[in-house]
């Protein structure tokens, strides 16, 4: 099965996650998109990933529903921050802002708009630590 695809204005969400390790050998989307291949996935899942230097690597286009959040990925854009509970105030800072900038090109964005991804499985923690950390750099209001 392929990626499915939609359009920009079918997105309302943003889910954060975190690759649940803190080893540096994994803070690259190379490897997340190892681990999703390896699980049987067409490709990584998310659609950001944010290593602990706060550069921001891409993983699908955002035309292409992700594969983060079951029952949820239609309509939500994936970001992954690498770590499990040890992240950095740049990594917040990058992840602030790229969702001030996917903001302003997702039309359908609801204002409150950022979820941890435990909202959506009872059985996950992820992202271990609180959105506010992510919020409190950003220029939009939330």
């Amino acid at each position: 099965m392929g990626i499915l695809r939609r359009q920009n204005k079918d997105i309302t969400i943003i889910i954060i996650h975190c690759s649940a390790s803190d080893k540096p050998e994994h803070d690259s989307i190379d490897v997340i998109r190892q681990w999703h291949l390896d699980r049987g996935f067409d490709d990584v899942g998310y659609h950001f990933f944010i290593k602990k230097n706060g550069d921001v690597e891409r993983g699908r286009k955002l035309f292409q529903i992700g594969a983060h959040c079951k029952g949820f990925n239609s309509e939500s854009v994936g970001i992954c921050l690498a770590g499990n509970h040890d992240f950095s105030d740049c990594q917040f800072k990058s992840a602030a802002k790229l969702i001030d900038g996917l903001k302003e090109i997702l039309p359908n964005l609801k204002s409150n708009c950022i979820f941890p991804h435990f909202l959506f499985d009872i059985n996950k923690t992820c992202p271990n630590f609180l959105i506010s950390e992510i919020t409190k750099y950003s220029k939009l209001v939330f």
